[in-house]
């Protein structure tokens, strides 16, 4: 693993570690209005591939990605 790897895989886990206070928040607050654990992993779940999705399309704006390259 190069540095860079390292490093980018040390971003994200700060930012998971980051995300997790908040996001204990908006589950406990979830749970208060009488939501289920797995109705609450689904809207997650559904929010967060909506951003990837989001964020995978405002990558190609203005050009297609290569023959056979990657999509992400």
């Amino acid at each position: 693993m190069t540095g860079k790897q390292r490093s980018a895989m040390d971003r994200d886990l700060a930012c998971e570690e980051f995300l997790e206070a908040g996001y204990d928040g908006l589950v406990a607050s979830a749970r208060a209005q009488g939501w289920s654990d797995d109705e609450i992993a689904n809207a997650m779940l559904s929010l967060a591939q909506q951003r990837v999705q989001a964020a995978r399309a405002d990558a190609w704006i203005g050009g297609e990605p290569r023959q056979g390259g990657p999509r992400n």
